[in-house]
């Protein structure tokens, strides 16, 4: 039982450290508007990079709960329009309930880091750090097994990988961008 509960102490803090280390990433303008100069991606797809980067603080702002929608206007080779088309539109709130729903499993597992915690302190206290030592290691070698299985397949065929992903977590095809009608497949390509 207390090596099942050091392991689960482990993963906790794993998640924890993933999931706000990609909110703090993943969520940050300012990660991806460099990006957007280093390759050139506003002359690319055809609009000013004033509207490359409102678009992606719209969207980011919406998946961080900021705001309630993703109503924008862009200029798309010459054409105003809204940033996003009904079908983009829909497929963000699947995201933003899959991100929410991820911010949720987060804190539960705070939560559930801590009460270990004190369980150990009050039942182990001799051995506290002997016990989440080693559910920190198990937990943090079955992630890199993990990042490796993910990293080399992500490397190898990003594609498939990206096509698996979104058949897991999505139960409809909104996640079928085409280029051609869709911006936000524009401002996200594979490279960022």
């Amino acid at each position: 039982m207390k090596s099942v509960l050091s392991y689960i102490f482990g993963w906790c803090f794993i998640i924890m450290c993933v999931v706000f280390s990609v909110k703090t990433t993943a969520l940050n303008p300012n990660f991806y508007i460099p990006k957007y100069e280093q390759i050139h991606l506003a002359k690319d797809i055809g609009v000013s990079k004033k509207d490359l980067n409102q678009s992606i603080r719209l969207l980011l702002d919406y998946l961080d709960d900021k705001r309630d929608d993703i109503n924008g206007k862009i200029t798309w080779y010459g054409y105003k329009q809204p940033t996003f088309n009904e079908k983009e539109k829909k497929h963000m709130v699947d995201v933003k309930k899959l991100y929410q729903n991820t911010l949720y499993v987060a804190k539960v597992s705070f939560l559930v880091f801590i009460l270990i915690f004190l369980y150990f302190y009050f039942n182990e206290k001799t051995n506290l750090f002997a016990y989440l030592s080693k559910g920190f290691l198990m937990a943090i070698a079955s992630f890199i097994v993990a990042l490796i299985f993910f990293g080399f397949w992500i490397f190898t065929d990003f594609t498939s990988f990206w096509t698996w992903f979104h058949t897991i977590f999505f139960s409809n095809q909104l996640w079928l961008l085409d280029p051609n009608t869709d911006f936000m497949i524009c401002m996200l390509p594979e490279s960022i």
